[in-house]
Parts: structure tokens; sequence; C-alpha cells
């Protein structure tokens, strides 16, 4: 069992039996002190309140704190969007071991990127770096400038500048996103897909299968193209190692 495999299910049967799907991917993890979940809540496509709930609950029962973490963008500040997706309310049923965090507030650390294609370091939040899981939580969509947005897109959510367009967009986005992935690596990626749900652990495999679901050619996104050159395959041989497992 590789982490290219991919589950795909009903939205709702992630949402109620997470536990029965992590066996599918090989994710497991131990008792851990801080867990971060990355939902798409600045962006234009924001995943299921039920399914944040349903991660949130989970990693509870294997972290001593979970983090929900957002930056701001162009248009939206997270405590605005925490309180106005519902974020906020739902924090109360969790107790002060969830926190719902601009991350944009954070220390910033400088990382090098290995082989950069646009930026030679990129500055992350201190949490991000600090945090012993993952989750990586995106809804997928279209994207005007990348085509696709969904898991490692996401990603890019978690640089803290506020004016992101100006700072990165010039630079080629699709270059951008495949940097951040060489120094952001989610443990666990869960997609809201409609009415289906995608997991897995390797963002790259997901973002493969997620364009099934908006119409688009894995092939001709080239940040997937990128991201799998940086790892010294090609795009094309890499589609065909992906297992999809319909649960």
């Amino acid at each position: 069992m590789g982490p290219s495999r991919v589950v795909v299910c009903d939205l709702n049967n992630a949402i109620d039996h997470p536990l029965k799907l992590f066996p599918e991917l090989g994710f497991k993890i131990d008792r851990v002190q801080l867990a971060l979940v990355k939902p798409n809540i600045c962006g234009l496509y924001h995943p299921s309140l039920d399914l944040l709930s349903s991660i949130v609950e989970f990693l509870l029962s294997k972290a001593e704190s979970v983090v929900i973490g957002e930056t701001r963008s162009m248009i939206h500040e997270p405590k605005e969007q925490f309180e106005k997706l519902g974020v906020t309310p739902l924090l109360k049923r969790f107790g002060d071991r969830v926190k719902a965090v601009d991350l944009s507030d954070d220390e910033r650390v400088d990382v090098q990127v290995p082989s950069p294609h646009a930026l030679e370091k990129i500055a992350l939040p201190r949490t991000v770096l600090d945090s012993d899981v993952l989750v990586n939580v995106p809804k997928v969509g279209t994207h005007s400038t990348t085509r696709l947005t969904c898991a490692l897109k996401n990603l890019f959510g978690l640089l803290p500048q506020k004016r992101k367009y100006i700072r990165y967009h010039p630079l080629g986005m699709d270059k951008v996103i495949a940097d951040i992935a060489q120094i952001v690596k989610p443990d666990l990626n869960i997609v809201d897909a409609g009415g289906k749900a995608i997991l897995g652990l390797d963002a790259l495999a997901v973002d493969v299968v997620a364009c099934r679901f908006v119409d688009l050619n894995p092939l001709m996104i080239k940040h997937l193209r990128l991201v799998s050159e940086d790892r010294n395959e090609k795009l094309e041989a890499f589609v065909d190692e992906i297992e999809v497992v319909e649960s």
C-alpha cells in the first residue's frame, strides 16, 4: 500500500465513518502534541463544515491540541470567515483544545526550497513547522490562473502575506505552488468534491484524481507536472501508478 493510493467515497461516508477509511490509505498516527488542519477558509471554495468537524473530532482523540489555521487573502480575513462559515461556533463544541487561528499573525520562519522554480526560500508560519500532523482540507474547483484548485493549491494559503496576489502571481503561480510542495507535505489530504470525498496521503495523487470531478485533464495542469518532475517522475507515469479505491 503506497502513498499513491486514493480513496473516493460518498461525502457523508467520510463525515460519519472516517476511521473506517483511514486503514485503506495506511494512515495512522500515535499520540501527538499538535495537529494542524488547513481548510480553505479564505479562498473561493469552502469545504463542508460537517467534514471539518468530523476531522477535528478524530484528531482530538490523538492530539493534545488542534489548530484550524488559515491566512489572510486579498479579500478575506480569517477571523471574519471563521465566523461567517460557522467555524467559530463549532469551536464551542470542542472546548479549549481546539483553536481557529489567523496564521498571518504567527512568527515567520524562512525555509529553503531545495530546487526552486520561483522562490529560493519561503516564509512559513511557525505553527506549520511545529505541528506534528498536518491535515489538508480543500474543496476542489477550477481556478482562472492555475486551472485546478485543490490539495496543492490549498497549501498556498499557508503563506502568511495578505497581498499574495501582488507578490506571487507575477512569479508564476504554478511555480510557486510547486516550490511550496517541496517543503510542506501534508500527512493526510481530505477533499470535499461535492457529494463525494477524496482521501489520500499524497497531495499530488489526490489532485490528479480530483481533476475528474471538475472535468480537467491532469496532464494539462502545470503545477501537477512540476511537482511530479520535482520527484524525478513524469506525470504520465505517475497518473498510471495511482490506485483509486471506490469505497
